[in-house]
């Protein structure tokens, strides 16, 4: 069935998901909202038409609907599991000290696939003559001092939960290659090739960045992109706000989560982190 915005009369996409009852201009939008608001009618809460309920009664809108209120019920399940290993995280909290939620990993280590090495060598060095063939082009960011003590010990007690983003590329780029070639000028490209696969290691961690080994990244962070050099998640943003906030604090249980998944608990002080408790791998 052909139609058109209910507004100014253009012909609607008929495969749009979901079907709208106005074109893609903000007025027609704007316009049709308020026809139903001086109506006193109500609009389907996913694509907007006149409808009695919550929704227009569209298979997808339905959906879509029930999916939101899942989302909404999961969130509030995950608050509550975190919330509570809060709570049995205060058994053992020494005096003084705060707990907080951290994200954490525990991905078993796996031998590296050589197809996998073969693969990103073959990219690597593409991106690396693109580096040599413009030397004069952007470097990025300055590698930064190292970071503070604080964010070495969330980091160590985390074990690379965001690592995994870095998949097959390790978000190196050519400014990342060119900022290493120029700090080392005795370096030629192939060498400094050479030098990146070098440090792959022989072991990694399952389904996590090809530089991820079982001690963490195995690139210096001179050789690290800008992105792992820079990224904090928001749990570590959240942490470093606390603790500028409160300085007398010396002490800290990092309740680690694989997303709803409670994988082990931590104590973050000046000397370091000790685990306190573990749950067993993908439990």
């Amino acid at each position: 069935m052909v139609e058109r915005c209910a507004v100014c009369g253009l012909l609607l996409n008929p495969t749009a998901r979901p079907r709208k009852p106005t074109c893609e201009r903000p007025a027609c939008g704007q316009g049709y909202r308020r026809r139903l608001d001086a109506e006193g009618a109500r609009g389907c809460g996913v694509c907007g038409r006149r409808c009695e309920g919550d929704s227009c009664g569209d298979d997808y809108c339905r959906g879509e609907l029930d999916e939101r209120r899942l989302r909404v019920v999961r969130e509030a399940e995950r608050r509550d599991r975190r919330e509570a290993a809060l709570r049995d995280a205060a058994s053992v909290t020494p005096p003084g000290a705060v707990a907080v939620v951290l994200p954490a990993s525990d991905r078993p280590v796996e031998a590296g696939h050589p197809a996998r090495r073969t693969l990103f060598a073959e990219k690597l060095a593409g991106l690396m003559e693109d580096a040599a063939g413009d030397p004069e082009g952007p470097t990025g960011d300055p590698v930064p001092a190292a970071a503070s003590t604080l964010v070495r010990a969330a980091c160590t007690s985390c074990r690379g939960w965001c690592c995994r983003h870095g998949e097959d590329h390790a978000f190196l780029r050519p400014a990342t290659l060119r900022r290493y070639l120029k700090a080392h000028p005795e370096l030629t490209p192939a060498r400094a090739l050479e030098e990146y696969l070098g440090r792959l290691p022989g072991e990694s961690i399952a389904g996590s960045c090809l530089y991820h080994g079982a001690q963490g990244c195995t690139l210096p962070r001179e050789m690290r992109s800008d992105v792992c050099n820079r990224y904090h998640c928001e749990e570590l943003e959240r942490l470093t706000v606390d603790v500028s906030a409160a300085q007398d604090r010396q002490q800290f249980v990092a309740v680690g989560f694989d997303r709803d998944r409670l994988v082990r608990v931590s104590l973050i002080d000046r000397d370091g982190v000790r685990t306190i408790s573990e749950a067993p791998p993908g439990a």
